[in-house]
């Protein structure tokens, strides 16, 4: 159910509650009349009271058949129950009951449509102005001067329930305006934590955050056992491409670089541009098989590529791999990870080389 249709649902609801208190009062009044007019303020009673009950289940009924109305339907209700009871209350009461024609006004308020407001507000005057001249002022005998009160009693509801009405929907844009912003800043905020973490050429995260992120799961290896390997990729021979082509083309090459290395990881895995044309990747939940065919994925879906550009110059990668080792920190791993691709790099490139305990240490980066 919609909040609209909760609205509606709660006003018809109240329609029966008015029901019930004016049957309640009709059998006060009935109970303390005459005895020989008891007979006829009994039958006046069921009479009034079954009024009101039928114009309540008239609002059910129609509410129920024309759900796309239910807003005109409720208020029509409204504006019809006002008129009846304040018929019914004049007749036997001599306290002014004119109060209860200002809901046909108040009702629109809770939908916060200054059409509907504006409608039953002047329909409201328009009905009462009708209403006193054919039925008050000829069998009530009511004067001029309560007119012109009632009148006036009505214009003031609709002139302040439209003052009410604008300031509320002015509140509510100023409040939306203020959340827009709010969903502005954090959005922005988000934005730029994103720019700060990331490389703006390829869209891989930096070498700043690759680092602090390899050292939490490197604690995370350390103290519950996760599997992770660090593998670092470099583009063979980038600085003759740069040469030949030129820097615009290279960074084409870089950005195809990156996309293949997206395309081969998973969602747990992580991609960053370690700096110029190198590349580092972090495996977690893979065993050392798993990882070594997503190198292989990598390497494979480069030389692959599409490089037309260049007039289909091929392009290859050079892929180091180490795992995490009992002792290891962020730096030790991606040292043995290096050291691998100098291996790659030194027996004939286009190739990926894991690292294994007894080969050379780690190579000294510039």
């Amino acid at each position: 159910m919609s909040n609209v249709d909760h609205l509606n649902r709660q006003v018809l609801n109240a329609y029966w509650i008015v029901a019930a208190v004016v049957f309640a009062v009709e059998i006060a009044y009935s109970l303390v009349g005459e005895t020989e007019d008891h007979e006829v303020r009994l039958g006046s009673l069921l009479a009034r009271s079954l009024l009101v009950v039928v114009i309540a289940g008239l609002g059910e009924f129609l509410y129920a058949s024309f759900r796309r109305y239910g807003r005109q339907i409720v208020i029509g209700i409204s504006f019809t129950m006002a008129y009846i009871n304040y018929l019914n209350l004049g007749l036997y009461t001599e306290h002014e009951p004119g109060i209860l024609l200002i809901f046909p006004t108040l009702v629109p308020l809770i939908y916060f449509d200054r059409r509907l407001l504006d409608l039953f507000g002047v329909l409201n005057l328009v009905f009462y102005v009708v209403f006193y001249f054919a039925v008050e002022r000829m069998f009530g005998d009511r004067n001029i001067e309560d007119f012109v009160l009632m009148v006036a009693m009505l214009a003031c509801t609709l002139l302040l329930s439209r003052a009410v009405l604008v300031r509320a929907l002015e509140i509510g844009r100023q409040v939306e305006h203020l959340t827009q912003s709010q969903q502005d800043l954090i959005v922005d905020k988000a934005v730029s934590q994103r720019l700060l973490k990331t490389d703006s050429l390829t869209q891989l995260y930096n070498h700043q955050t690759f680092y602090e992120y390899l050292e939490d799961l490197v604690q995370q290896s350390r103290q519950n056992g996760l599997d992770l390997q660090v593998v670092v990729v470099d583009v063979d021979n980038f600085k003759k491409i740069n040469d030949t082509y030129g820097h615009l083309i290279g960074d084409l090459v870089l950005k195809e670089v990156a996309i293949r290395i997206s395309m081969a990881i998973s969602p747990n895995d992580f991609a960053a541009r370690y700096g110029g044309e190198e590349f580092a990747i972090i495996f977690t939940e893979k065993t050392m098989g798993q990882a070594l065919e997503d190198a292989e994925r990598i390497r494979a879906g480069v030389a692959s590529a599409d490089y037309s550009y260049m007039g289909n110059h091929p392009v290859t990668v050079s892929i180091g791999l180490s795992a995490y080792e009992v002792g290891d920190t962020a730096e030790t791993m991606f040292g043995k990870a290096d050291a691998a691709l100098y291996r790659a790099k030194h027996s004939g490139k286009n190739r990926v080389v894991q690292h294994e305990e007894g080969q050379d240490p780690p190579r000294q980066r510039k």
